[in-house]
């Protein structure tokens, strides 16, 4: 995507016409976040199997094995009977205390949120991402035709304005005649973006935190799990 500078008839106004003749690659971002969601999940349920093997134990219903996310003790009361409840009391605790229902009320947290949208992606439909404008960086000169005129410059920026090839974002009114705008360099300041229980989220931002929460709970998870008999430091 680029921005182009459009010099208006009237010669005192610059439109910043968007450029994106292969379109916005939506679709594209949508899998690549699918695909890291995924991944991020897969990393704890990968654990979990780990924790219902270990020491050559073999789980009596290893289809049911997996990192469970409960937003209450029912939920929770489920996993226990499904195959929580044959591992280590150790192993148990560790798995517990990342429960959303434990710490959170029920609320929220970027665990369930990992969770919510990896069923989506996988057993409903796939995660849509939407990029929004947020703004032009943009730095130049351009000159005046009177070299002695007073004007004063301002943008006006389309915040509504969709992302689509052909589109003005914004108008620089010069306010007197411009002799030239080749000067100009303008940057889109684009987010990547995803609507998750009517609320709106930065896709990067998101899968930030989604990389610092499955990266807490796998060392919860994997703390001291070579000697589950004697107990390491809880954290």
């Amino acid at each position: 995507m680029s921005v182009n500078a459009t010099l208006r008839h009237d010669r005192q106004s610059i439109d910043l016409v968007a450029r994106i003749p292969w379109g916005v690659p939506s679709p594209q971002w949508s899998l690549e976040l699918g695909d890291a969601v995924h991944n991020f999940r897969s990393a704890l349920d990968a654990v979990a199997w780990g924790m219902a093997h270990f020491n050559g134990a073999k789980p009596i219903r290893p289809k049911a094995v997996a990192f469970p996310v409960c937003q209450d003790r029912k939920q929770w009361n489920t996993a226990l009977k499904a195959w929580i409840g044959e591992i280590h009391p150790e192993f148990q605790h560790r798995l517990l205390i990342m429960q959303p229902f434990t710490y959170a009320g029920g609320r929220m947290t970027v665990l369930s949120m990992l969770h919510d949208l990896d069923i989506q992606d996988k057993h409903r439909d796939s995660l849509t991402v939407s990029a929004e404008l947020h703004g032009l960086d943009f730095g130049g000169s351009f000159e005046y035709e009177e070299h002695s005129a007073h004007a004063v410059p301002w943008v006006e920026l389309h915040e509504d304005a969709k992302l689509e090839d052909g589109t003005v974002l914004g108008t620089i009114h010069a306010g007197a005649p411009v002799r030239m705008h080749g000067q100009l360099i303008l940057r889109p300041l684009v987010k990547a973006q995803l609507v998750y229980n009517d609320e709106v989220h930065d896709v990067l931002p998101m899968l930030h935190q989604f990389s610092v929460e499955v990266g807490r709970c796998l060392g919860i998870l994997m703390s001291g799990l070579a000697a589950p008999e004697a107990p390491a430091e809880r954290h």
